[in-house]
């Protein structure tokens, strides 16, 4: 099994408690990836599906994104051919694919978002297992956003009080640990 983790906008594989999950990891002897996207504070879409792709992810692998991370992971699903299969796809306060606001310029969202969101028939074609973490107090994106990718996906929907954006160890970990199987 692989693990691959995409980090959000703003942030590396170093911050946040991203290190303390791959250490987690790597004592159960998991495969884990959290790769240095470029361009973390002005993320260009293409340029992170690049990475993702280079990391070569497959039927044994579980993929895990971070607020942005979690955008990037379903448009790189919605781009593949219809025979890719992944073990697992987990979100973590993820967007819902929309345009927040019409007024901005499609090139201001740098590809992540569009006007119709996400394509989640063509999503779900690359995997059966799909897990939400979204806290009510997302200061971020909204609870919305969590609710709507899960009902979208067909997924677990695991829901936190007072956990924000899931910026610090503040529970996320724990829980998303049970969940790496």
């Amino acid at each position: 099994m692989k693990v691959i983790l995409i980090h959000g906008k703003g942030t590396n594989p170093k911050d946040k408690w991203y290190p303390w999950f791959k250490e987690q990891m790597e004592l159960k002897n998991i495969e884990v990836h959290i790769p240095e996207l470029p361009n973390p504070e002005d993320p260009q879409l293409e340029e992170w599906l690049a990475v993702l792709e280079k990391l070569q992810p497959d039927e044994n692998t579980i993929l895990i994104g971070h607020s942005r991370g979690g955008v990037a992971v379903l448009r790189f699903l919605e781009k593949l051919p219809k025979n890719s299969k992944f073990k697992k796809v987990i979100l973590i306060a993820t967007n819902s694919g929309l345009r927040k606001d019409k007024a901005i310029p499609a090139e201001s969202n740098q590809g992540f978002y569009t006007e119709q969101g996400f394509d989640f028939a063509k999503i779900k074609s690359h995997c059966s297992d799909f897990i939400v973490f979204h806290s009510k107090d997302d200061q971020w994106v909204p609870f919305a956003h969590g609710e709507k990718n899960a009902k979208n996906l067909n997924a677990k929907f695991i829901t936190f009080e007072n956990k924000g954006h899931f910026g610090k160890n503040n529970g996320i970990v724990d829980g998303l640990i049970e969940e790496i199987k």
